[in-house]
This record gives C-alpha cells, sequence and structure tokens, in this order.
C-alpha cells in the first residue's frame, strides 16, 4: 500500500521505518531542507549542540526506549549507551540535593537526604511502574489492545503531598514534569509516570546523541528503500467522503497518490489541508482550540573546566514558592542546565534553558526579524546569562555563551504556529487525542498526539502504524526483543 508520511521527525521517521518494514511503499515529506532538523542538533564554532535527545530515560538493559531501537534495529547503530546520569537540584534558600538514576540508590539517596521518605518514594517507583505495564506499546507482556481513558488519579503534586514527602523532594519530583512542559498540579500521575517513570529508572544517552539517532533511523530507511522528499511542504490532502485518503499536494505544485497518510504535524494545521465537509466543524474547531505548553529561552555556551557531563542541573526557587517553573521574564526563573560529553577538542557543550511566555512576540515567523525583537532577545540572553552565573558563581569566566534561541527559532525550525516547547499541552482532564480520524486513511502522530520526547515519538508512531494495519503486526519485534533479553 502506498503511504505517506508527513514530517521527518522522530515520529516520522518511525513511522516510515515501521511502514515499509511491513513492505508499504513510503514517502516521507519535509518542509524544510533537512531531515529532522530539531533531532539532529546544530554546530557553532565548530561545537555540536544536541537539542534532540541531550538525555533520555529507560536506556538499560529491559528498558521501554532501549526496547524500541531494538525493535527497529537503530540499536545497533548507537555507540557508548550511559544509562547513569543524575539530576542535582539547587534552591533559592541554598539548599542542594540530588537524584541520581536506577530504583535502588535512588531509595537510597532519597533516605539519606530526607530521613523516612525511602519507602514513600519506593512506593512512588512501584506505582510508576505499575502505569508503565498497562500499555501493550510499553510493556512487551501484555496483550490487550491499547486503551485512552481520561486520567483518573489526581495530579502528581496531590500525590506528593499525599505521601507526605518534604517540601524540597516534592519540588524535586515536580520538576520533571519539565520533560513535557505541563506544571506539577496540572499533570496527572498518568502522564507523568508514563514520561517522567523511565528516568527514574535510567538515565543517559549515547555518543553523537540526536545527530547519530538520524543517521541511524536514516541507514535504516535506505536499507528499506523509502523515499524521502525534503523542502516538500503539505499544502493539502487529496480526498473524498467515498474513498478517504487518495493523496497529498506539496507547496511545488506536484501531488503524490497515496491510501495512507501519517500526518505528524500540528493537529490544528489539517483545518487549511483537510477538504471541507469531510470531517465535522466541531472536531476542526476543537484541534484548533488546543492548548500549547510553554516556550522558552535557550542558551548554548561551551565550557572546558566546568560542569559534570553526566549530571544535569536545576536552578529553582523557594520550594514553597506559588511558581514551581517561574518565566524568565520573572527575577528568578527556573533554569534547566545540560552539560554534554567533551569533544574530540576538549571543549563541552553546555544548554540552558528557562521558560516563557510567547504573547507579547511578533506573529508568525517574519525575516528579517523586526528590530525591537532583535534588542529585546540580546537583552534577554545577557540578563539569563547574569541570572545563573549568581546562581552558579563558578560558572563566571569559565563558559561562553555563543548563541541563543526563542519561540520564533522554535517557530522556524519545527514549522509550527507558536513556537512552544512541546506543542500540545497534555494536562490533567484533557480529553486524549486518538491517531485514528474521521477521514478514512488519514491519521495522527507526534507529541501532540501522544507524549513528548524520542520515546513518545516512537511510541506514538507505532501505535498509528498499528491502529491502521493491526497491532500485533507492529508489536511483533517489540516483544521479540523482550523474549530474546
Amino acid at each position: 500500500m502506498r503511504c505517506v508520511v508527513a514530517g521527518s521527525g522522530i515520529t516520522g521517521l518511525t513511522a516510515a521505518l515501521l511502514l515499509a518494514r511491513q513492505g508499504h511503499d513510503v514517502t516521507v515529506v519535509e518542509a524544510g531542507a533537512r531531515v529532522a532538523p530539531l533531532l539532529r542538533g546544530f554546530w557553532r564554532e565548530g561545537l555540536y549542540f544536541d537539542t534532540g535527545f541531550h538525555c533520555g530515560g529507560g536506556l538499560h538493559a529491559g528498558g521501554v526506549l532501549r526496547r524500541w531501537l531494538r525493535a527497529l534495529g537503530v540499536e545497533r547503530h548507537l555507540q557508548q549507551v550511559t544509562t547513569h546520569r543524575t539530576e542535582v537540584f539547587h534552591f533559592a534558600d541554598g539548599q542542594v540535593y540530588c537524584l541520581p538514576a536506577g530504583h535502588g540508590v535512588v531509595e537510597e539517596t532519597v533516605e539519606w537526604q530526607f530521613p523516612g521518605s525511602g519507602a514513600a518514594m519506593a512506593t512512588f517507583l512501584r506505582l510508576m511502574d505499575a502505569e508503565l505495564g498497562h500499555s501493550p506499546y510499553l510493556n512487551p507482556a501484555v496483550r490487550a489492545e491499547p486503551a485512552f481513558a481520561l486520567n483518573s488519579a489526581g495530579s502528581i503534586a496531590q500525590y506528593t503531598a499525599s505521601a507526605g514527602f518534604p517540601a524540597h523532594l516534592q519540588a524535586m519530583i515536580g520538576t520533571r514534569c519539565l520533560l513535557y512542559g505541563v506544571r506539577p498540579e496540572e499533570s496527572s500521575l498518568e502522564e507523568y509516570s508514563l514520561v517522567a517513570g523511565p528516568y527514574f529508572q535510567s538515565s543517559g544517552s549515547w555518543q553523537g546523541g540526536g545527530l547519530a539517532l538520524v543517521e541511524a533511523l536514516l541507514a535504516c530507511l535506505n536499507e528499506q528503500g523509502v523515499t524521502i522528499r525534503c523542502n516538500a511542504t503539505v499544502t493539502g490532502i487529496d480526498a473524498d467522503k467515498a474513498q478517504g485518503v487518495r493523496g497529498v499536494h506539496l507547496g511545488d505544485g506536484s501531488s503524490l497518490a497515496c491510501e495512507r497518510c501519517f500526518f505528524t504535524g500540528h493537529p490544528s494545521q489539517l483545518e487549511k489541508l483537510i477538504p471541507r465537509g469531510l470531517v465535522r466543524p466541531a472536531y476542526l474547531h476543537r484541534i484548533s482550540e488546543l492548548p500549547e505548553t510553554r516556550s522558552a529561552m535557550l542558551l548554548f555556551a561551551e565550557t572546558r573546566d566546568c560542569l559534570d557531563e553526566n549530571e544535569s542541573i536545576y536552578l529553582l526557587p523557594h520550594p514553597s514558592a506559588q511558581e514551581l517553573f517561574p518565566g524568565v521574564e520573572s527575577a528568578q526563573p527556573s533554569v534547566y542546565l545540560f552539560c554534554d560529553r567533551p569533544q574530540a577538542d576538549g571543549r563541552k557543550a553546555v544548554m540552558a534553558v528557562a521558560l516563557m511566555e510567547n504573547n507579547d512576540l511578533p506573529v508568525g515567523n517574519p525575516h528579517p526579524r523586526p528590530v525591537c525583537y532583535v534588542g529585546w532577545k540580546r537583552e534577554a540572553s545577557a540578563r539569563l546569562q547574569a541570572y545563573i552565573e549568581q546562581r552558579l558563581p563558578e560558572l563566571a569566566g569559565h563558559w561562553r555563551v555563543l548563541d541563543a534561541a526563542s519561540p520564533l527559532t522554535m517557530r522556524h525550525w519545527v514549522h509550527g504556529a507558536t513556537g512552544s516547547l512541546y506543542g500540545v499541552q497534555h494536562h490533567m482532564g484533557a480529553m486524549p487525542m486518538l491517531p485514528v480520524t474521521r477521514l478514512p486513511g488519514l491519521f495522527l502522530a507526534g507529541q501532540n498526539i501522544l507524549l513528548p520526547g524520542v520515546l513518545g515519538g516512537m511510541v506514538s508512531a507505532a501505535l498509528a502504524v498499528g491502529f491502521s494495519f493491526g497491532h500485533d503486526n507492529v508489536l511483533k519485534e517489540f516483544r521479540e526483543c523482550a523474549e530474546d533479553e
């Protein structure tokens, strides 16, 4: 069957590989000039910045991400996989705590830092594992059909408070909500377990990060004969009520015939792509009004003799603060810092991320950038750098900022409307988006549909292909990987 995959991020490339391995004729279309522009990262002054995969959970033997990499045939291309990254939390009251990866060491560390909390932490870890074990796309032992339901177990903030965790530990656990851009009080326990749970099991990366993953996926796609077209924007979907999807129209005036279209972009873009009358107006209205996660200001810097490449650092407010994630507009923003492995010349890439609102920025993706925006970006970057050096004095004079990014940067690279960090917000009580649509042959996938991150993108792609061609067909090799361990 002829299949078109719109978008070449982690979701699109995974979907294309799964489809091709089932014998389908697959074409990937990408609006940008290169495949997976965000996942592959970028270079500044000869230093590689891994914007696509600087850290991931579930990479240990038997971990869910490791199993999917193996099932896709990608693992054999990845080298020097690590699973022992530690998170360090610096609070505004001067307290510093850490959370390593691995259940046993997590329990021990929590008990050591917060005496009497180790047993409650062990219960929490078991609860997250149970949540991870419900889906056949996360647990190969499950043979049931995947289910989508409204979250019902309360928020992660409610759970940590009811468990009696000290305020600092509540904030540390809640900080992992940054992995998908939702505040702890808005994040369901179920969603938290699916995204953050694997990071408690193991946390790490591999040599080359996102770029190595892109190259591995492209090698596998080349083996399967998948066609990839860049600079190819989908401008319309050819379909009718009787037949469903018949093809897609591209920005250069050409068309591609297909019986299946897997769309990995933002759902709100569908209103301009689907012919009128084929889906209900209420559905189009719903997907156009989906709430977005916040955006961010990012700094990209280099260092040689500062920061540990095996640690991620969080600069947080006082644990009693009403807002755990104050943005870059505030006097004391929350900041996440990541330091990558040393490169051949000894330099290490550093990324600093501070959330922000994007309401006051220019509409669209204007070029050249307005003068007022350029000035704002320069001032905001300098202010954020100064604040980080105030909180971490050891950085002053030992790192150099090479570039910065704002919501406009992300609008450009992900071809999105808002520049939000993780697209659609998966908050507590929200009606889940489904991979299937009322238009036969059109399937949705990506972080806007399921969950963010590399694992979320892979699982979302597998779900969409499973709903189209059968779940057992998609899960066969995933289950076989577990049997071989």
